[in-house]
């Protein structure tokens, strides 16, 4: 990949920050300190603050970062309220739906949903998170593909929302489809980490390339047959062990974080480092913060209603509990999860 010259930070003035995050509106500012107690919003004020800390501004690091090709006029708060009311989500419905794809329903699948699922209700408090059964990815008659610069075996996001679409639970904000395997969105688009399907509250993503095995799994030379029915892509997929270390589970708690967001309303952030980032490469996927930035952070809270410093504070139980990985093998000082 093309690497600038010196990594380049991309950000914008304190009077820009601030008004992204608290508007000029003074409805949304009384609304604002409302929302927020004194401590929070002096945290919050982080994001226009020269000196931050607690915050990390944009950083350029190769030609074809995502924020270079992707020009897109930033969405501030205001924004976001005003598509939000023309959009008239229900805000009864507060039921997010992780939707596994072929996830084995053992012990150890087990634990991969239960952590994903602990970390999304800790995320996204005042919502509640439930898992559907897993669904064999023969049963949505899914398009695939052979990708030539993986040298794997991919499938078509769309397929995939569509079935997503005409199952989606009455109750359901949104769903969320979860699979181990590789995604592609369009012909012309190498691979993709997720998709949504606009104004269907329906998304998909893959943890594919998350894990440490995915460059030594078997090509599609390795399997001639595979191009003859979508089943056979199951059977050896579910004969294949695929793991995940912790550090490669937080990048699937990202990414699922990430998608969810799109699904509830918050677009890409180009304000300061933030789990919303857009991403073009695993590199940038991996350099992307585990949270919001204030601005999308102020969003969610204004969607979900949670306080802050109660929704830090279950964050960090969530994060610092040993319970999901009680039952995963560990291997020397890693825990691994197995598939």
């Amino acid at each position: 990949m093309l690497q600038c010259k010196h990594a380049e930070e991309f950000s914008f003035g304190p009077r820009a920050l601030k008004d992204a995050l608290i508007s000029t509106d003074p409805v949304l500012q009384e609304l604002y300190a409302k929302a927020f107690s004194t401590t929070e919003r002096l945290f919050l004020s982080e994001a226009y603050n020269p000196q931050r800390t607690l915050f990390c501004t944009l950083v350029i690091r190769t030609a074809f970062d995502w924020l270079l090709s992707h020009p897109d006029a930033p969405e501030d708060f205001e924004t976001f309220y005003h598509s939000l009311l023309r959009r008239k989500q229900s805000m009864c419905r507060k039921h997010i739906y992780l939707q596994p794809i072929d996830l084995s329903e053992g012990p150890v699948g087990s634990s991969l949903l239960d952590c994903l699922r602990a970390f999304v209700e800790s995320f996204f408090l005042g919502l509640r998170v439930k898992c559907l059964p897993s669904v064999p990815i023969s049963s949505i008659h899914c398009c695939f593909r052979h990708n030539r610069d993986s040298d794997k075996i991919q499938l078509h996001a769309d397929s995939i929302l569509t079935f997503l679409k005409n199952n989606k639970p009455m109750d359901a904000l949104c769903v969320l489809g979860l699979t181990l395997m590789d995604l592609y969105p369009c012909e012309t688009w190498s691979f993709t980490f997720g998709k949504s399907l606009p104004g269907q509250e329906v998304g998909v993503c893959s943890f594919a390339r998350f894990s440490s095995d995915f460059c030594q799994a078997p090509g599609a030379e390795e399997m001639p047959e595979i191009t003859q029915k979508v089943p056979e892509i199951t059977l050896r997929d579910r004969n294949r062990t695929l793991f995940f270390s912790i550090l490669e589970m937080v990048q699937c708690c990202k990414v699922t974080c990430h998608e969810i967001c799109h699904l509830i309303g918050l677009g890409n952030c180009r304000w300061l480092s933030c789990i919303m980032q857009g991403a073009l490469s695993l590199d940038e996927a991996l350099l992307r913060p585990l949270e919001l930035c204030p601005i999308c952070l102020r969003k969610l809270q204004y969607f979900t209603g949670f306080k802050l410093i109660e929704r830090y504070k279950v964050m960090e139980g969530v994060q610092n509990t040993s319970e999901y990985i009680n039952d995963v093998k560990t291997k020397g000082s890693d825990t691994i999860l197995y598939f």
